[in-house]
């Protein structure tokens, strides 16, 4: 047992560099120290894309130690994103949608922001803890044991515990492009609690919020390739670096840089505990005036949910007016339009939409909830079996062979939507959900029943199936 308790001693003084004689559990660093280690252990992946950079991770012990050391940060060259969009896939809800703009950093970059990351969140949860809303950011927050299972299941829960209540779900609009940089900075220079961020610290602020980037399409271009190819980005992916270091110097003019005032990269490993930082005083003064009535009030991100008692029209009518009224003193901060935000009404145990007056649904994290009945949202089920049998089909299509010829083993397929002893699959997690959410859906019953029956015959259609497009058909419709 002391060997054992010794061995812990000796990974958490190794990585956290720690010289100090003072044995673990009795250092006022303790906690702080156990959570890196944790943290690196669940973060020490080596990522397959291939970057500007050569791979690395935060598992490499040269890496932990270039990270930890705040003159070698404060100096640090950060290549630029490589940036794409995220476009609308065949599956889901008819009409137009903005593409999502989204990012990925260099190698080191990664890391480094890893290393900050977990640094800024430590104080945030100290912060959060100390100031009473521990409970209202529940997004990207590892240390609290739960997942969006558990807060579904929370808010549904908050909705039942009245006989009547007024829900309102909304989402702030384009939220990581337009976070205003001076903002950002004073709600980050609070949550660590100084009056001028470190240098270290402003290296990585000024970055993330100056940062460069290099678009996707441009890349491929730049490296001598052809867009058009089938399978350009696994071919790139292949590669030690996406460009040779002439390629980069002979097309940099491709970098684009952000010069406005707003806007964080999506994507990065630090964006998301910064759009917390963003929001602790929009959350301390939501969880204060939810709370004074009896409420319930999470955030995810920049979707929300707010669950309110009510015993007149007229207080519902208040709190839409208070909501939009404090919204709107944030002007330029944030913004949320009312045509896309929900409310609802609670009552009898049915779920009304407020506006219509009529039966509906909540939709949240992911599951409906119609006041008696959760289900998983359809559209959920059908990315997976869209993403699934497009997967299938490739294989049946090239006789379970691989482009250069080598045998495609079915255990792959079936370890990522089946059952996979290492990851949870979406199978894992919908029996999950089932179990904690007493789902009442027969669509969820059907795919976790059928999911293998439906692989195997995605795999044999492989050979008649002549488009994708016929793949998203052959979904939707059932």
């Amino acid at each position: 047992m002391l060997h054992f308790m010794g061995k812990i001693m000796g990974i958490q003084k190794e990585y956290n560099q720690c010289k100090k004689s003072t044995l673990c559990k009795d250092c006022e660093s303790n906690d702080f120290c156990r959570d890196w280690v944790n943290y690196v252990k669940n973060h020490n992946d080596v990522k397959p894309y291939s970057h500007f950079d050569k791979r690395v991770s935060l598992a490499m012990p040269s890496i932990r130690k270039y990270v930890m050391d705040p003159q070698k940060i404060k100096t640090h060259g950060f290549y630029p994103f490589i940036h794409f969009e995220k476009k609308n896939s065949r599956y889901g809800k008819k009409g137009p949608k903005k593409p999502r703009e989204l990012y990925y950093c260099a190698h080191l970059d990664r890391c480094v922001y890893q290393r900050y990351a977990f640094l800024i969140n430590y104080q945030y949860n100290l912060w959060v803890h100390d100031h009473g809303i521990d409970d209202v950011s529940i997004a990207y927050r590892d240390q609290l044991g739960k997942n969006n299972i558990d807060f579904a299941k929370n808010a549904f829960d908050a909705v039942r515990s009245f006989d009547n209540c007024f829900v309102l779900v909304g989402d702030f609009t384009n939220f990581f492009d337009n976070l205003d940089h001076r903002y950002l900075k004073s709600m980050l220079c609070k949550v660590l609690g100084v009056e001028r961020l470190p240098e270290d610290y402003f290296a990585i602020f000024k970055n993330i919020t100056r940062f460069a980037s290099w678009d996707w399409k441009s890349l491929v271009n730049a490296a001598g390739e052809n867009i058009c190819e089938p399978g350009i980005r696994t071919k790139l992916n292949k590669k030690e670096t996406i460009i040779t270091k002439e390629q980069f110097e002979r097309n940099k003019n491709e970098i684009v840089k952000n010069c406005t005032k707003v806007g964080i990269p999506q994507g990065s490993p630090i964006s998301a505990v910064l759009s917390n930082v963003y929001m602790i005083k929009f959350d301390e003064n939501m969880k204060r005036y939810v709370s004074d009535r009896n409420g319930t009030y999470m955030r995810y991100s920049d979707d929300f949910i707010i669950v309110l008692p009510y015993e007149t029209r007229a207080d519902v009518d208040d709190y839409i007016n208070f909501v939009f009224s404090y919204v709107k003193s944030m002007e330029g901060l944030i913004d949320l339009q009312k045509e896309k935000t929900s409310c609802y009404i609670y009552q009898n145990g049915i779920i009304y939409d407020y506006q219509k007056d009529e039966p509906s649904y909540i939709s949240y994290l992911g599951f409906t909830f119609d006041g008696s009945n959760i289900k998983l949202r359809p559209r959920a089920i059908t990315k997976y079996y869209y993403r699934m049998r497009r997967k299938a089909h490739t294989i049946g299509r090239h006789n379970w062979k691989s482009p250069t010829g080598k045998h495609i083993s079915a255990k792959k397929l079936y370890s990522i939507y089946s059952k996979n002893d290492e990851r949870q699959t979406f199978i894992d997690y919908a029996k999950k959900a089932k179990k904690i959410l007493n789902l009442k859906d027969q669509e969820t019953d059907a795919l976790i029943k059928r999911h293998k029956e439906k692989i195997a015959l995605a795999i044999k259609e492989g050979g008649t199936v002549k488009n994708y497009a016929q793949i998203g058909l052959q979904t939707l419709a059932e």
